[in-house]
C-alpha cells in the first residue's frame, strides 16, 4: 500500500477542521483548570445560557455531528479508493442525528469523541495519486419543519463537505464564546480572540488592525 502525501486542499481542510477541535478541547481545560473537573463536568458543561437558550454540551454535540459524517464519509472513501473499490454517490443525512445523551451530557464522552474524529483525520491520507476532494456525494436535509415536506438532496463533494463541517462549527463555537463570557464566568483573556471566528472575520481585523496602525488612527 502507497500513501501519498495529501493534497493542499486536503491538507487545508484537514488543519481547518483540527483547529477547531482544538479549540474545543482548549476551552475544556480552561474551565477544568478554573473551576474543577467535578463542577465541569455535574454543572458547567451543560448548563444552559438565557442568551443562547443551549449549554456548551449541547453545541459541541449538535457541530460534533455534522463534522463527523463529513469525515467518515472521506475516511471511508479514502479506504475504498486505496483498495480500487467501484464507488457511488452516498448521500450524508444531516438531519437524522441523536439530540441529548451522553455526547452532550458527558464531558468525558464529549472528550472521547473529539480526540476519536482527530485521529481520523491524522490518519486521512490520499492514496492512488488520487484525491478524495472531488468525490461526488449528495447532502441532504430538511428545509421546511412542514410535517408534509421531505428532506431534499443536493449533489455536493467530500471537500465542499469538509468545509462546511467546518464552517459551521465556528459559528456554533462563537454561541459557546458567548455561553462562556455571559454564564460561566469566563473572562475575555481567558479565551483565545480567535475562539469562534471565522478566518474571513480573522483576516479583516488583521488588516484593519495594520491600517489604524500605520495610519496612527
Amino acid at each position: 500500500m502507497i500513501t501519498n502525501t495529501p493534497t493542499p486542499l486536503l491538507n487545508s481542510l484537514i488543519r481547518c477542521n483540527q483547529a477547531i477541535l482544538k479549540q474545543k478541547l482548549s476551552l475544556l481545560s480552561t474551565l477544568e483548570s478554573k473551576y474543577g473537573t467535578e463542577k465541569l463536568q455535574h454543572t458547567l458543561f451543560t448548563q444552559k445560557c438565557p442568551i443562547v437558550k443551549a449549554s456548551i454540551g449541547q453545541h459541541y454535540r449538535h457541530s460534533m455531528d455534522h463534522m463527523e459524517l463529513a469525515v467518515l464519509v472521506a475516511a471511508t472513501r479514502n479506504e475504498m479508493i486505496d483498495q480500487n473499490i467501484k464507488m457511488t454517490p452516498c448521500t450524508i443525512q444531516y438531519d437524522q442525528r441523536v439530540r441529548g445523551g451522553t455526547l452532550e451530557t458527558d464531558v468525558h464522552e464529549a472528550r472521547k469523541r473529539i480526540f476519536s474524529l482527530n485521529n481520523i483525520l491524522q490518519e486521512l491520507q490520499i492514496f492512488n495519486d488520487k484525491s478524495i476532494c472531488d468525490e461526488n456525494i449528495y447532502a441532504s436535509f430538511m428545509l421546511s419543519s412542514d410535517s408534509n415536506d421531505q428532506e431534499v438532496q443536493l449533489k455536493s463533494t467530500i471537500g465542499r463537505e469538509l468545509g462546511f463541517a467546518a464552517h459551521h462549527a465556528i459559528h456554533h463555537l462563537a454561541m459557546v464564546r458567548v455561553i462562556a463570557l455571559q454564564t460561566l464566568g469566563l473572562e475575555g483573556h481567558e479565551i483565545s480572540s480567535d475562539f469562534g471566528k471565522a478566518p474571513s472575520t480573522i483576516r479583516f481585523e488583521k488588516e484593519e488592525h495594520a491600517t489604524n496602525t500605520i495610519t496612527g488612527s
